[in-house]
């Protein structure tokens, strides 16, 4: 899953340090009388990392009078929760998956999967409150009072059109402000990636997205490796996944046309992988842009079989239709003929502008040039699957019907208790695949795996108790890691879900504003510098916006430096240790216009 780093604090201390009774010093500038307001229920997935932050939430929301209950389901109840909509306010998490804050923002289009705030669903998708005018940016788009579908959705579809980099970036920035004057993306933290692993281990990497690689590893003179990075996954079928956990495995498992690798110096980059090369596209008069791989010779699925063209053209067709509906489908969107498979009226045939040419080249036309192409070519969504293998629904879920055409193929897996990878031979780098066998220990019980770490039975793990991180970075300084991660914790609100008191007459286009700034105040009773420093203990940068720290500008300033248009802070809060108290006051303002006092 998208998951962050442990977070075990003792709730006491939490609620006597937090909230808006941190706001009030000794003498406070006004007298801060508990509201009347409504009551919340918080939605976690089951975790003691989720639970201590969903019971700071609780704790310091209750200071102005809000009422919240918490609610922890397991995770895959979790994920399918928050997609239908079926929640109030939910905990949340998002590590990029390319380096382009695209990635951070088409997310929220209407028809995304991910679309957890369910922006333009249900009553939202004919609500008409939102302006666009790109006029300024060159281009004839102006629309004022439109819906969610009308402005955002459209936006994002011109960023995606857009060549100028410069001007795209700029579209990008609009993008953002629209999403965080909802109130309805509640940022806590930037992420950082935190995990430990043997010194005894060599060749290991972590991409910025999160994800481990094993391949190249070795571990003194032994064949074999037992890691741990979290519970069962919610599935390892590629199309599927939306999880780093997940995307994690099936690197391991598939090749796609590339891949991230790592260079001598350390340093990532996206190397071909099933592709001869990664070619350069060429641009036709229309503006849309053309791709042709050649692919390597020897290419052979685990069972034997040719890997062929037509096997990353099925799989691409699949994993953006709408029978799939996958959460990553969209991602897809930069393909020609994405948007008729989706239309109100789509014809029966319409599909991807992909080919296969010949058994060995792939041809796919983009609707116009994009910068990050190859990184999506190297995503999980984007690998080969053999029509024959997934006919059975069930063949992502045991290791006798699990075919793939990566590194490693599974030999063992005991549900909810380990997955066993061992290497594949028809890899068609099988010989320089170092670590012959890797043990993939399922569990988020976090003191459970550091206690499977220190006494040598796990080699790696990806989480750690909080309360154990002082002592972790003294005694395993050369063990204990904190690298860096493109990702944002977050709290998300269901726009479908009313704050306002039951006796409110606001209604339609009022109504959501006055829940927008009931959300946006909200956001401010929480005390991120707190979180980070006294709870996470990892590194964590208190959060002021969504796309996350990592992603730049064209002129390499940081996106989320130039986030928010304000002066004297970046993003959308003011999260400085020095802003929280008067953050908390006017919280209590906005929220004392919808709330009365309650009563002695």
């Amino acid at each position: 899953m998208k998951k962050i780093l442990s977070i075990i604090l003792a709730i006491a201390l939490l609620i006597s340090v937090c909230g808006l009774v941190a706001c009030q010093p000794t003498q406070t500038k006004k007298e801060i009388k508990p509201l009347d307001g409504p009551t919340l229920a918080y939605l976690y997935n089951t975790s003691d990392a989720h639970k201590a932050i969903a019971e700071y939430i609780q704790s310091a929301v209750s200071q102005v009078g809000l009422n919240m209950t918490l609610e922890n389901q397991d995770w895959a109840t979790f994920l399918n929760t928050r997609k239908d909509g079926n929640y109030n306010v939910a905990r949340n998490g998002w590590v990029a998956d390319y380096t382009d804050p695209i990635c951070f923002l088409d997310m929220w289009t209407s028809n995304s999967g991910n679309n957890d705030v369910q922006f333009g669903k249900g009553d939202h998708a004919s609500l008409k409150m939102y302006n666009l005018d790109l006029t300024a940016q060159g281009y004839d788009i102006k629309v004022t009072d439109g819906t969610w579908a009308e402005t955002y959705d459209v936006l994002i579809s011109t960023i995606k059109s857009c060549t100028d980099n410069v001007k795209r970036y700029e579209l990008m920035h609009i993008a953002e402000d629209m999403i965080m004057d909802t109130g309805c993306i509640t940022p806590i933290y930037y992420y950082t990636d935190l995990y430990m692993i043997s010194p005894e281990v060599k060749g290991f990497y972590s991409s910025p997205l999160g994800y481990k690689y094993f391949m190249n590893t070795t571990f003194g003179d032994k064949n074999s490796i037992n890691v741990c990075i979290a519970s069962e996954p919610d599935t390892i079928d590629p199309a599927l996944n939306s999880a780093v956990d997940g995307a994690t495995l099936c690197a391991h498992l598939f090749s796609g046309l590339a891949k991230w690798a790592m260079k001598e110096d350390g340093s990532l980059y996206i190397a071909p992988d099933c592709a001869e090369e990664l070619v350069k596209g060429v641009v036709g008069d229309d503006g849309k842009v053309t791709y042709t791989y050649k692919l390597r010779d020897g290419l052979k699925w685990s069972d034997g079989q040719d890997v062929k063209a037509s096997d990353f053209v099925f799989a691409w067709q699949r994993a953006a239709s709408k029978e799939l509906s996958a959460d990553y489908g969209y991602m897809f969107e930069v393909v020609d003929g994405y948007n008729d498979i989706w239309a109100e009226d789509a014809a029966a045939d319409a599909k991807l502008n992909v080919t296969a040419i010949d058994d060995k080249t792939i041809q796919v036309v983009l609707s116009s040039a994009i910068s990050y192409w190859d990184e999506l070519l190297a995503f999980p969504t984007y690998f080969p699957v053999r029509e024959d293998v997934v006919a059975d629904e069930k063949w992502a879920t045991e290791p006798s019907t699990y075919v793939c055409n990566g590194p490693y193929t599974i030999t063992e897996w005991e549900h909810n208790g380990h997955i066993t990878l061992t290497k594949n031979e028809n890899y068609i780098d099988a010989s320089k695949v170092s670590m012959g066998e890797i043990k993939f220990f399922l569990s988020d019980d976090a003191p459970s795996m550091l206690t499977n770490y220190k006494n040598g039975d796990w080699q790696m793990i990806d989480d750690v108790p909080t309360n154990e991180i002082s002592a972790l970075k003294k005694d395993y300084k050369d063990e204990f890691v904190v690298a860096g991660q493109i990702g944002t914790y977050y709290v998300c609100w269901n726009i479908n879900k009313s704050l306002l008191p039951k006796d409110s007459t606001l209604t339609g286009v009022e109504a959501e504003k006055a829940n927008q700034e009931i959300r946006k105040a909200i956001g401010l009773l929480i005390d991120r510098n707190y979180v980070c420093e006294s709870v996470a203990q990892g590194g964590q940068v208190p959060a002021s916006s969504f796309v996350a720290m990592g992603m730049v500008n064209p002129d390499n300033t940081e996106f989320y430096k130039t986030a928010g248009h304000n002066d004297g802070y970046y993003g959308y809060y003011n999260v400085s240790a020095d802003a929280f108290e008067q953050n908390c006051y006017d919280a209590y303002d906005i929220l004392a216009k919808y709330y009365p006092v309650k009563a002695n």
